[in-house]
């Protein structure tokens, strides 16, 4: 139990500061860029959540009639849910870019920094759940009873439950998932900033990206027979399920940083020679 515990509490600290891993990759290309962006980013993405769930919320009203929701994810609404999320983000990200643009910036640096801070934000607060609940964990082996809460003694109940080999893979996605979800959000940023300086059309391939990058591993996992399809929950999530889903995060990792850091070099180089002429 202990040791299931300092698991999960290193996994915790590991989902939060992973983050960084991407971020060194892909802004050595751009070590300029503008650390104000982050926090706008930050800001950006609160707002779209929280518009992105009214809307959802008044979606479902709508369509159900005012009827109580079903308890299990549907579908449709989850893959809209992220439509629209992605939708609201990238119209905060245009917003704020357009605005620079008058300014005379570097939108290709500023975009990233905005993706940079987007992915920092986004899904957070698992890695404090899984610090809390590894923390309760730790303690209950110990033989001391912490009041965390009905959900998080739920948590620790399902933790305790697993065994390590499952555990072990399901935090290892949600790591992975952690530094892919950075990789997708600053590809994001800079194909948003790119639709301004070249064409239009990179604003939809932004959107494309990412909702590819959603659908993609929540039809995976459906196919794989998961009942909570497009995320990994502990306890619910099956093993088979993690590894492919560990894996398909890593693919998304090292392909994302591979295209986007080839771009910078390349913008970088096409700098350097306008430079010299």
């Amino acid at each position: 139990m202990v040791f299931k515990g300092l698991l999960v509490l290193l996994s915790g600290f590991l989902f939060i500061f992973s983050s960084g891993i991407p971020m060194r990759l892909i802004s050595r290309y751009k070590p300029d860029y503008r650390r104000e962006g982050l926090y706008w980013g930050v800001g950006i993405w609160i707002i779209a959540f929280l518009l992105s769930t009214f809307l959802q919320n008044l979606i479902r009203q709508i369509a159900t009639g005012g009827a109580q929701p079903a308890a299990q994810q549907n579908p449709f609404t989850y893959l809209l849910g992220a439509v629209i999320t992605t939708l609201l983000v990238q119209t905060g990200m245009l917003i704020y870019l357009n605005n620079r643009r008058k300014k005379e910036s570097d939108l290709a640096g500023e975009g990233l920094a905005l993706g940079f801070g987007i992915g920092v934000i986004a899904q957070v607060f698992t890695g404090m759940i899984l610090i809390a609940a590894g923390v309760g964990v730790v303690f209950q082996g110990a033989g001391l009873n912490l009041n965390l809460g009905q959900i998080q003694s739920a948590t620790i109940e399902v933790i305790s439950g697993e065994s390590l080999v499952e555990l072990f893979f399901a935090l290892l996605s949600l790591v992975f998932f952690r530094i892919a979800l950075l990789t997708v959000t600053a590809a994001q940023g800079y194909l948003v900033a790119k639709s301004i300086t070249d064409r239009r059309i990179w604003f939809w391939v932004a959107l494309l990206t990412y909702t590819a990058f959603t659908w993609a591993i929540f039809f995976l996992q459906m196919l794989l027979g998961d009942p909570n399809a497009g995320q990994v929950s502990l306890g619910i999530t099956s093993l088979l399920s993690s590894v492919v889903t560990a894996l398909y995060y890593i693919a998304v990792f090292l392909l994302g940083t591979r295209l986007l850091s080839g771009q910078l070099q390349s913008e970088l180089k096409k700098l350097g020679r306008n430079r010299s002429k």
